[in-house]
């Protein structure tokens, strides 16, 4: 296992681990294995388990420790470190995954608050105290996800690590507004402020250690080499590959709208993974939502090929 996970070292492209079913929509180790495999080889900086791109919300808790045993099992003993999302729409709940991913051996936790009923400002500092107290020698990381029905501010984390000392950073949504950043990230120094990829170069420049990442299943080594260009202050080349892959992003979701494609989180991060050919494994999600079909994966593909050609491998 990685060294202890603190604000000080957690930094870089953290690579989300996308599940795998099979036709009966039940877990498919053997890629989901093969996988983990493929993204420990591209050295993100990290890996990390159920946000979105993982279906977090599409299983039960017994499949929430298989999977962590078989994701721990292998990524455990790499230096790569490893964080485990732990949502649910209860305090206890959280708690309970929380101290499986530990006692398993995760490097981290990563949380978002309940979503189904918004909580108040009251119950929101209850939440994150309670969660601290369980579990105090865990580091976290907050998902910030406005589908908690909020976008926590910087004023609101400076209350939040008051009573959860164990708090070392934040992943902010895609849309925050990278103008007032900075006021964020004054307000709380003691944490890692991560933002989305086309933030990364502007967050980077004032503060920010990095991303969690779904580019990176896309295209790998040109995400990872993104970042570290940038950390070495070679800014100029660093964006012209966000540009590129910002272009490509926006591309396939004007696809997805004229192909009657999903755009849902894990529908089209698994769908690109599968049509770049990085990962192994069907492009399927549990339902509710509904992934690509194979025909309109494959025009994705052939339409994305003729694109940007450097984005779909021969």
């Amino acid at each position: 296992m990685s060294s202890r996970l603190s604000r000080e070292n957690i930094k870089g492209i953290w690579a989300a681990a996308p599940l795998s079913w099979d036709e009966s929509y039940e877990l498919d180790e053997a890629a989901f294995r093969e996988n983990l495999q493929r993204l420990m080889a591209a050295e993100p900086h990290g890996l990390y388990t159920f946000g979105s791109t993982g279906e977090f919300h599409a299983l039960d808790y017994d499949e929430f420790c298989r999977i962590v045993d078989i994701f721990i099992e292998a990524v455990g003993p790499s230096d790569i470190p490893t964080q485990v999302g732990c949502h649910a729409t209860a305090t206890h709940q959280v708690i309970r995954m929380l101290k499986y991913a530990q006692d398993a051996g995760a490097d981290g936790g990563q949380v978002a608050l309940p979503f189904w009923m918004k909580l108040t400002e009251e119950e929101i500092l209850k939440f994150w105290g309670d969660v601290s107290s369980a579990v105090p020698d865990l580091p976290l990381t907050c998902y910030n996800s406005s589908r908690t029905k909020w976008s926590l501010s910087g004023e609101q984390f400076a209350d939040i690590v008051q009573v959860a000392p164990n708090l070392i950073g934040v992943k902010w949504p895609g849309e925050i507004e990278i103008d007032t950043f900075q006021e964020v990230i004054d307000l709380t120094p003691e944490l890692a402020h991560f933002v989305g990829e086309p933030h990364l170069m502007d967050g980077m420049k004032i503060g920010s250690p990095g991303s969690y990442s779904s580019w990176v299943l896309w295209q790998p080594e040109l995400t990872v080499k993104m970042f570290n260009l940038a950390e070495a202050g070679e800014w100029e080349e660093a964006e012209e590959i966000a540009k590129g892959m910002t272009e490509v992003t926006r591309f396939a979701v004007a696809m997805c709208g004229e192909l009657g494609l999903g755009m849902m989180d894990p529908v089209i991060d698994k769908g690109l993974t599968v049509a770049t050919g990085f990962l192994v494994g069907h492009q399927r999600t549990r339902p509710p939502y509904i992934g690509w079909p194979d025909d309109g994966l494959d025009d994705m593909r052939r339409r994305l090929k003729a694109k940007f050609p450097w984005f779909i491998p021969d």
